[in-house]
């Protein structure tokens, strides 16, 4: 008895040591000075998990698959005191903290940001969509030709996913290389499409979500920085009036847009 009592305290111990040691957060700064941070977590708890990243009073959640690989995640908010944590959920909505990592980001420059391959603009040079991005662009040196460029061929190539809405979950993020191939997606797919074009040839380029005059509910869109100046595009909504024969102009105004969040 006291033989099999000792065996199953032994195996108690082992899965205990193993499950702590699958269980495993990790908050790299490294690149803080570029603007993005890695996190990965493994478990085989079955239960979601967050990252939130707080500056002062601003907060950007995230989810996280808890598969051990490492998703990058910008830090937009400019210079000064981050934190970084990674939650995972207890019950219904509510999380308890795993970890947390407070980091000092010194900006090499401010619009190092958003040239990064992120969680929602995940690029490489590899990719079938950024070696289309760069055959396009060719020899061009203007950034402004390069968007137009870049902007053209989506708005042209790239039709509206009506069939896809019904099936969005609240942790979808685009996959660039699938809208390429596919030639169709959402605002966000769009959005993320020319912000990896853009990005991969180094030219600053946000994702934006929020609100846009004429679109019904939430919407994304990219800001670009042009001549030292950051301009609105909307390919989601220009691909539409392309597809219909209605001529727009590829700057939009500023003031038909209303930003929640940039990436």
């Amino acid at each position: 008895m006291i033989k099999k009592i000792l065996f199953i305290i032994l195996v108690m111990f082992i899965t205990g040591a193993f499950n702590e040691a699958y269980a495993e957060v990790k908050i790299d700064d490294a690149n803080s000075g570029n603007g993005v941070v890695g996190v990965s977590y493994s478990s085989n708890s079955g239960k979601k998990i967050k990252v939130m990243i707080q500056k002062d009073s601003t907060k950007y959640t995230y989810n996280l698959k808890p598969d051990g690989a490492v998703e990058k995640f910008p830090l937009q908010m400019g210079d000064g005191k981050y934190k970084v944590s990674v939650l995972e959920n207890t019950s219904g909505t509510k999380y308890s903290y795993l970890d947390t990592k407070t980091i000092d980001v010194k900006l090499k420059n401010p619009n190092v940001v958003f040239l990064n391959s992120i969680q929602n603009i995940k690029w490489d040079n590899n990719l079938n969509s950024i070696k289309k991005g760069k055959e396009l662009s060719g020899e061009q040196k203007e950034h402004d030709k390069k968007l137009s460029t870049l902007y053209s061929y989506i708005i042209k190539n790239v039709t509206y996913d009506y069939d896809k809405i019904p099936y969005l979950t609240t942790d979808y993020n685009p996959n660039i290389e699938q809208t390429y191939r596919d030639k169709k997606g959402i605002c966000y797919d769009y959005s993320s499409l020319l912000a990896g074009m853009q990005r991969s040839q180094g030219l600053p380029t946000k994702l934006v979500k929020g609100y846009a005059k004429g679109v019904d509910g939430y919407h994304a869109w990219n800001e670009v920085l042009i001549g030292g100046k950051w301009v609105v595009v909307d390919s989601t909504f220009d691909a539409a009036m392309w597809g219909g024969k209605i001529s727009q102009k590829m700057i939009k105004s500023a003031n038909d847009y209303t930003k929640v969040n940039e990436y």
